[in-house]
């Protein structure tokens, strides 16, 4: 959107959560940041995401579940050839978060604050039938994090997290000037306007968008370095389904797999299948309609039991026939960001939370905040903010949910009171 509106000295949400449009043609991946060519700070030995960790987490996409573990019905997949290169790696995504897992008072109080920059990353190939964007997405989470407060009583090894604020605040700095010079013309000579309903970054779009590609670039490699490099996770499907999620950790050295906080404490990877008997293995334990709590089934020891949890997930109606009153209220709920975070919510609910209820037509369900462009309309998309290549009907959709906008709606009301420089 191009205009010469004035712009208001707060941010707004395409300013914080910054999706890039899908490749169509080889010409278009040249306005992407490559992960082959993201680089640390200055004088960094290596690349962002290393040649380790690359292979980390392809290995652990492929054989997630730690030795001896019983099988439980999740499908293992095998990544195409293609993307085992990290020449095929692009960010389609970026998103800047003040605090994960949550901003409210009772997510702070359980596991700190821990300020975030995530990049999503899709491959992306080009061979003699042209470009091919696969239905694979990564996240790479870097931390902007102080020495830790002791965890609370029995959330070991979930130090409750203390955030640099001062870090941060340089990074929300660039940010708010990357708006201004939007705004200024300063990209490609063309004033961009990034206020209004979340969708593809306009910016990211039209003259300005190789310009703007490299200001991102340049400030992703001034904040991002290794250190901060703490988590990862995955959606990979092998042909068209089914989809497997799984969530990785950097304890130490190197990755590891991590327990589904909403699982039995053992498994790492939940499954998620459109055309099988069973949609959603194994069966999620959620814990969303209990008081927050940092505990959980994931790496605590004894994991939070079953029989204490309480909660929804879209299992519910996916594996079931329930009626639009109940639908809405499981997804109201999931995209509830008070109540829903990653420790008691499945990834497959907060995937699916959106597209569901849109392929069903539940009645009055509505996703206000996100251009129509943008929203996922098959049962198949899982994304929730990335690119969505659809087998069906061809062509790549730029996705961006519900769950996606309400996390992005708090990302904006704590930078703007807490963190703005006045």
């Amino acid at each position: 959107m191009a205009a010469d509106q004035t712009v208001s000295r707060l941010l707004a949400a395409n300013d914080v959560s910054i999706l890039f449009p899908p490749p169509k043609t080889a010409v278009d991946m040249a306005n992407l940041i490559a992960l082959s060519d993201l680089a640390g700070p200055t004088g960094s030995p290596q690349r962002l995401w290393s040649d380790d960790d690359f292979a980390r987490f392809l290995a652990l996409t492929e054989s997630p579940e730690f030795p001896g573990v019983p099988d439980s019905g999740v499908s293992r997949i095998h990544l195409p050839d293609g993307v085992k290169n990290i020449g095929a790696w692009f960010v389609s995504g970026i998103r800047i978060d003040p605090g994960a897992p949550g901003l409210s008072q009772e997510i702070i109080a359980q596991f700190g604050r821990r300020p975030q920059i995530r990049l999503i990353v899709q491959p992306v190939t080009n061979g003699p039938n042209g470009v091919k964007v696969h239905d694979i997405a990564g996240h790479l989470l870097f931390d902007f994090t102080l020495d830790p407060d002791p965890a609370l009583d029995g959330c070991e090894p979930f130090k409750r997290a203390k955030p640099d604020d001062e870090a941060f605040r340089d990074v929300i700095r660039d940010v708010v000037a990357l708006r201004d010079q939007l705004a200024a013309g300063k990209f490609g000579g063309v004033k961009v306007v990034t206020a209004g309903d979340m969708n593809v970054h306009p910016g990211l779009v039209g003259p300005s968008a190789r310009s703007f590609r490299d200001a991102l670039k340049a400030m992703l490699e001034k904040h991002l370095e290794r250190k901060r490099f703490n988590a990862m996770a995955v959606a990979a499907v092998e042909v068209a389904e089914p989809w497997v999620f799984v969530s990785m950790l950097r304890p130490e050295a190197a990755f590891i797999p991590v327990p589904g906080p909403t699982l039995d404490g053992m498994h790492t990877a939940e499954m998620f299948s459109v055309i099988g008997g069973k949609h959603v293995v194994p069966q999620p334990a959620t814990n969303n309609q209990n008081p927050i709590t940092c505990r959980n089934a994931t790496l605590q020891k004894p994991p939070l039991p079953v029989a204490d949890r309480k909660g929804v997930s879209t299992s519910e109606f996916i594996d079931g026939n329930v009626a639009d009153s109940r639908v809405l209220e499981i997804v109201n709920i999931i995209a509830d960001t008070k109540q829903s975070q990653f420790f008691n919510t499945d990834c497959v609910s907060c995937h699916t939370e959106t597209a569901q209820p849109l392929a069903r037509n539940v009645k009055n369900f509505a996703v206000p905040g996100v251009s129509k462009a943008v929203l996922p309309k098959e049962t198949w998309n899982v994304r929730n903010f990335g690119w969505f290549p659809s087998f069906q009907k061809g062509g790549v959709a730029p996705t961006i949910t519900r769950r996606a906008a309400a996390e992005t709606a708090d990302v904006v009301s704590f930078i703007n009171s807490q963190l703005l420089d006045r």
